[in-house]
């Protein structure tokens, strides 16, 4: 029987080819993109489900929002292992930002060699009961238990040594040396974790103020995190920081997509991505199964016949739906195929796009989720027009009556309205996502990023001086180097540091500003506009921040917004005025007002912000930002990196133009707007083959009335366009659902952002006349060569 089956589809194939061949195209490439959104969507979640305990392990973060900044990841680990107190909490680990306490050194050297260690962090000994990690050499508890070990992954011991056996070598570095007790395997990336190298670092318990460690605690089974939160809230932050700043834990499994903090060891996820991914693909999947329905209802008339015969001879309904579902099947199953072709081609610029390493493994349980997705479409795409072509009467068609009644009529234009709404939608979300994103591009951010190459990470005792440094007299000696700015702050990151300033009228902010340490004429160097007032300058000896007597005197630069804060409509009246902070006897004088710098990410960026001339609070390590000449680039580059390795052995250092680093900001919506341009154009395209294929069932449909009205001396013009305006018409309904549900669903993605633009009437005009041009075109190039046909030829037999 399944024998019959099959040879009677082949052959059903073979007669109506064009129907055929279009259901396959449309079906793999709404497969092979489902499968790729799949791929993606399932990587995404694994993230960090392999550690141990990964359901009751939580991350604490400190909530500044009430003070006008973010939920900050990182903790004082001291203070962190208090938890333990708590009978909840069964375990404590910590990971610590080395780069920002200069407990151990990066630079290092081995044969005369220097080498950077890349994502080095100093880790508990404990590291093995939070982090499924593969230890394959050493013992890794005992390395970070000893002083002056060192873990390395495999990857960098590879690239120090040139091979993994390294236990016992030692790398030489300013204060001493490092000796390798283990060699792990590189993380997978599917974890938030992201380090290379570990070392033993050791945390001074009176030390309370250094926040510098990822603090992680394994909760009991029953245990509370939120009541928790609440009582390490309380226990840390009491008197004047009481109700400001909270303590949060969040969990494990949730860190890809929630944690945002600049502070991160790498860059998140995006929900959003994965689920207008996933929306997507589902969108093309049914997209696709609308037109095999459309299409074989409308090719219905082809096997009424057919029907009839078999009903004549004996066959029940059920054979006749058996028969119809294994067709739809068997296109399926063919569609997967191919589809599967596609996604190997496909994969590595779909890597490139999403930005991650995923691989397809069919002889797994995902292999085995495409044969069910597959035939689970393919049942449903095909269960209807089963049901509707074997219902068909026997004696009704054989005695030449077609009538397949209106209910046909209706499936077919519901699903093609529902497509043509769908390509609408796609396009004024595609159309604004780009436009959003060259308004972020475009907006003044107050700073230049044009000729600025920006060292990262440099230690503060290297650069941040009153009298130039060695390092900085060598970098401005550079051809091609105009000038050298020192700020301890990443400009397209986040801001380090805080003040609560008292204005100048004696009445208190209420709240904390940020503030940016920098050295002098640091509005010349990073291109700022300057208001009121002056730059930092060395002929004013006073700008440079002094402790005197416990009071810290420092000259400071404004933003307007914080000149209006202070009270000063017209900033200039605020120059030469004193701003305090009286915790921490800070008296800073104002010597200019410049407009707004936007420090940050796109979305929360800081405008309000002080610069304090040579104040440097904990920041251990800062900026140089060089104002170069671009076409001496790749020359200059080459000169700072040996510049940095002669005068203060720093290897490999973190050398960017600040422009790119600006752009890097938009990457992750740069990213949502091609995955949404790709799939609009996707989505156009099955919605044109759906409308090609009924536009040309409705052509041969009416090939009679054609040949009637150019006898009657009709133009073929006014031909297309009375065969094209059924479909124009569903085209307009389209419209009218398309426009509602579209502003809303782009509206609430633009609220997203503190900077954005207004939606515009222009681009759902557009998205409307694109769709209709383009269902004109396709009905029309079929119209007329209906239109172009001699009408004897197609009367002849009348």
């Amino acid at each position: 029987m399944l024998k019959n089956y099959i040879i009677t589809a082949l052959r059903a194939f073979k007669q109506q080819k064009q129907h055929f061949i279009l259901n396959l195209i449309g079906l793999s490439v709404g497969l092979a993109a489902a499968i790729l959104v799949a791929l993606f969507a399932q990587n995404e979640l694994s993230y960090d489900a392999q550690q141990p305990h990964a359901e009751r392990v939580y991350r604490i973060g400190q909530d500044f929002s009430k003070l006008g900044l973010s939920v900050i990841p990182i903790f004082n680990y001291t203070l962190g292992t208090q938890a333990i107190d708590y009978s909840q909490v069964e375990e404590v680990f910590g990971l610590t930002m080395v780069s920002l306490t200069r407990e151990a050194m990066v630079d290092v050297q081995y044969r005369d060699q220097g080498y950077k260690l890349n994502e080095l962090y100093g880790a508990t000994p404990n590291i093995e009961n939070f982090i499924d990690i593969n230890t394959l050499a050493g013992n890794l508890s005992d390395a970070m238990s000893t002083p002056g070990s060192l873990a390395l992954s495999e990857s960098e011991a590879l690239r120090i040594f040139g091979t993994v056996n390294v236990l016992g070598k030692t790398l030489q570095h300013e204060q001493g040396q490092y000796t390798v007790r283990a060699v792990f395997a590189d993380l997978p990336s599917n974890t938030h974790f992201s380090f290379k190298n570990l070392v033993d670092v050791k945390h001074d318990p009176t030390n309370l103020m250094t926040n510098s460690s990822y603090v992680y605690l394994r909760l009991a089974p029953q245990a509370d995190p939120i009541a928790l939160a609440d009582a390490l809230s309380k226990q840390y932050f009491y008197e004047e920081m009481s109700g400001k700043i909270s303590i949060e834990l969040h969990p494990l499994l949730d860190l890809h997509f929630t944690a945002k903090s600049p502070f991160e060891m790498k860059a998140g996820g995006a929900k959003q991505v994965v689920m207008i991914c996933a929306g997507l693909s589902v969108l093309l999947i049914l997209i696709a199964g609308f037109n095999f329905i459309n299409m074989t209802v409308a090719q219905s008339a082809k096997r009424a016949k057919e029907v009839g015969v078999r009903k004549a001879l004996g066959a029940s309904k059920a054979q006749l739906v058996t028969q119809f579902l294994a067709e739809s099947v068997l296109v399926a199953l063919l569609a997967m195929t191919i589809a599967c072709v596609l996604v190997e081609f496909l994969l590595p610029q779909f890597n490139l796009l999403v930005g991650r390493d995923l691989v397809v493994n069919y002889a797994s349980e995902f292999g085995l989720a495409i044969v069910v997705v597959a035939l689970t479409v393919g049942v449903l795409a095909g269960l209807y027009p089963a049901l509707f072509i074997s219902s068909f009467s026997a004696k009704r068609v054989l005695s030449g009556d077609l009538q397949r009644g209106n209910t046909a009529i209706w499936v077919r234009k519901s699903l093609l309205t529902l497509q043509a709404s769908l390509a609408i939608g796609l396009i004024i979300a595609s159309v604004t996502l780009f436009n959003q994103l060259a308004y972020l591009q475009s907006l003044p951010l107050g700073y230049q990023t044009q000729q600025r190459l920006v060292i990262s990470e440099l230690p503060v005792q290297e650069v941040f001086t009153k009298q130039p440094s060695a390092l900085i007299n060598r970098l401005t000696a550079i051809d091609g180097v105009e000038q050298a700015t020192i700020i301890d702050t990443r400009l397209t990151v986040s801001i380090n540091n805080t003040l609560q300033p008292t204005w100048p009228n004696g009445e208190f902010s209420g709240g904390i500003t940020p503030v940016i340490g920098s050295g002098f004429d640091v509005v010349k160097g990073l291109g700022l506009k300057l208001l009121a007032g002056r730059d930092f300058s060395q002929e004013f000896a006073g700008d440079w921040a002094a402790r005197i007597d416990g009071v810290t005197t420092v000259g400071t630069i404004i933003t307007e917004t914080v000149a209006k804060q202070a009270g000063y409509s017209n900033v200039a009246d605020i120059v030469g005025k004193t701003i305090k902070d009286t915790g921490r006897n800070v008296d800073m004088r104002v010597v200019g007002v410049v407009e707004d710098v936007k420090v940050g990410n796109v979305q929360d960026a800081n405008s309000n912000i002080m610069f304090l001339c040579g104040f440097n609070y904990l920041a251990p390590v800062s900026e140089v930002i060089l104002t170069v000449n671009q076409q001496q680039l790749p020359y200059i580059k080459q000169q700072v990196i040996t510049a940095l390795a002669e005068v203060s052995n720093i290897y490999q250092p973190k050398i960017n133009l600040l422009a790119d680093n600006y752009k890097a900001l938009l990457k992750g919506d740069e990213r949502i707007s091609q995955v949404v341009l790709i799939f609009t154009g996707l989505a156009v395209f099955l919605t044109c083959l759906g409308t090609f294929g009924l536009a040309s069932f409705a052509t041969v449909r009416r090939q009679k009335e054609v040949g009637i009205r150019k006898v009657l001396g009709a133009s073929r013009l006014s031909i297309v366009n009375i065969l094209a305006k059924e479909f124009l018409v569903l085209v307009g309904l389209s419209v009218a659902i398309a426009f509602p549900l579209t502003y809303l669903l782009v509206g609430d993605w633009l609220a997203n952002f503190n900077d954005r633009i207004e939606q515009v009437f222009w681009v759902y005009g557009a998205a409307a006349i694109v769709v209709a041009g383009i269902t004109w075109l396709t009905v029309a190039s079929l119209a007329f060569k209906a239109a172009s046909t001699r009408p004897s030829l197609i009367l002849r037999y009348e």
